[in-house]
């Protein structure tokens, strides 16, 4: 049946208010962001942030910058209202956060709303409460300099967005991120984090390092400085020497964070898979940020003299170790030993890392440490998979683990996975510690795939991953001696393996050599 069409209408203005708030505000980190925006643009130098489940309930944020004129409060929560913006070409010149005029409106027309201001000449401060979009009270009250907005029950008034948040812990873990963007980029600002009543993380003034190091203290003295500088513009923060933390890193164009999928691929692709913290500095005119309501993404007047920038500021960083792909261009083997027992012996052992060996009319060289590798993930995985957990061992003394509030977030998210993997844990006074942990490695082991886990940007657990860097840890090593018997046992098992191509991380175990084509350049036949 044809639908007849309806007449246009103009829509309420509370439904344009609503679904303009949609394109600023989606989650309570969003708030967060445009709330610490405001309080560095008022030139804070102390910035207190108070969550309850997770911005859910409330999200509460306190600074003491220069506050708000008595008779501009309303006039702020207003659509289109900014006091840095006078003409159309000013949102493509400023160095603030830019323009705020839909952020305040968009907030307080989907939640309970208070904001309190004072400025330093006036005796007391203005209270303005808005419910819905609709201005409740407006009185003075007692306050100190500067601003508190308080937002409660997000969404209340738009059930259906209310529905699609996530658990506490999840939005937590958004806002959490978003708090630390802002306080790496402004390390001369005080950063307080409180969760449900408590303080969670106390950030004082200070250098971009220390405040790098007070959030990730593994990256303790595993810091290197990078700094450059062009015509164009400079590139500077620091990186990790290592993987010893693997988070893909935080990038800032002219002190805002961004989210570039091409530029964080072409960080990583210079320097691997290591932790990075860079600001990029460019002129106004050649950076537009207007492209999304969040600001998070940018577009460049043109893109390869930035990457050139990028590039020549971590030349000299690449010294370190990089990303590393592997692929198999040999074909694979292909038989079932239940139906097949394959010919396979043990020729001898190459500079104590390679296996040489003779399997049905060929020559194999097996890199013995990856073919270890590929017999414990087997034995390992089926365990999982039969009993849905690994055999665990408790430690004589618990071990206490130095990880950041970041990742401790993660460790809570993924902590019933972790125990079917065989790790326990002790969570006492905000401080960690082991208690259990699988059965086949040691402590130190146990250690490094915990650090790797929080490390990697996964919200999830990936099982296998996890199960792959136990059997690693408990494999044969690349220098061990093994005897005749010790390597004619794993190959053994090696044939009996599901996948007897490839290592748990995609790593080709074996080089074949066909002894036809030896024979041929030989000069052999047959």
């Amino acid at each position: 049946m044809i639908k007849t069409a309806t007449k246009i209408k103009k829509l309420p203005e509370e439904v344009i208010n609503k679904i303009s708030a949609g394109e600023v505000i989606n989650r309570p980190a969003s708030v967060l962001k445009e709330l610490i925006e405001n309080s560095i643009d008022a030139n804070a130098s102390v910035i207190e942030v108070f969550l309850e489940e997770g911005g859910k309930r409330n999200i509460t944020v306190i600074d003491n910058g220069e506050g708000i004129e008595p008779d501009e409060l309303t006039l702020a929560v207003q659509r289109h209202t900014t006091s840095k913006i006078n003409s159309f070409e000013d949102i493509y010149s400023i160095y603030s956060y830019g323009f705020r005029g839909e952020a305040l409106h968009s907030i307080s027309s989907v939640s309970k709303f208070s904001i309190i201001s004072r400025k330093r000449e006036y005796p007391l401060g203005k209270e303005l409460y808005i419910e819905g979009g609709k201005i409740v009270s407006l009185t003075d009250t007692g306050s100190p300099i500067g601003t508190k907005v308080k937002v409660k029950d997000l969404f209340f008034n738009i059930p259906v967005r209310h529905k699609f948040l996530k658990s506490s812990k999840v939005e937590f873990k958004h806002s959490l991120d978003i708090f630390l963007k802002y306080s790496l980029a402004y390390p001369n600002i005080s950063f307080k984090l409180f969760k449900d009543g408590k303080i969670y993380l106390n950030l004082e003034k200070s250098n971009l390092k220390n405040r790098i190091q007070s959030i990730y203290p593994q990256l303790k003295e595993r810091l290197v400085k990078v700094f450059y500088e062009n015509e164009l513009g400079k590139i500077y923060g620091f990186l990790a020497i290592d993987e010893s933390y693997k988070k893909s890193g935080f990038v800032y164009i002219n002190n805002r964070p961004i989210k570039n999928k091409e530029i964080f691929k072409f960080i990583k692709g210079l320097i691997g898979e290591k932790f990075f913290c860079l600001f990029i500095e460019l002129p106004s005119y050649y950076v537009d940020f207007n492209i999304h309501p969040s600001k998070e993404e940018v577009k460049f007047k043109k893109d390869k003299p930035v990457y050139e920038l990028i590039r020549e500021g971590l030349r000299n960083i690449q010294t370190f170790s990089l990303k590393k792909s592997y692929r198999l261009a040999q074909p694979t083997l292909q038989f079932k030993t239940d139906k097949i027992k394959p010919k396979i012996k043990f020729l001898g052992q190459l500079e104590d890392t390679f296996l040489l060996v003779y399997l049905d009319g060929d020559l194999y060289i097996l890199d013995q440490h990856i073919v270890s590798e590929r017999i414990n993930f087997e034995i390992l995985y089926r365990e999982y998979i039969k009993n849905s957990h690994i055999k665990s061992k408790k430690l004589k003394r618990k071990v206490k683990l130095d990880i950041s509030i970041l990742e401790l977030e993660k460790l809570k998210y993924i902590e019933k996975d972790l125990e079917r993997l065989g790790f326990k844990f002790e969570n006492k006074d905000e401080k960690l510690f082991l208690l259990e942990i699988p059965f086949y490695i040691n402590t130190k082991e146990a250690k490094d795939i915990l650090l790797d886990i929080l490390n990697s940007e996964d919200i999830t657990l990936p099982i296998e991953k996890i199960i792959g860097e136990i059997a690693c840890s408990k494999s044969v090593k690349a220098g061990d001696i093994l005897s005749n018997t010790e390597a004619q046992i794993i190959l053994e098992n090696w044939i009996r393996t599901d996948n007897p191509n490839l290592c748990p991380h995609g790593r080709p175990i074996y080089y074949k050599l066909s002894l036809n084509e030896v024979k041929k350049v030989l000069g052999r036949k047959g």
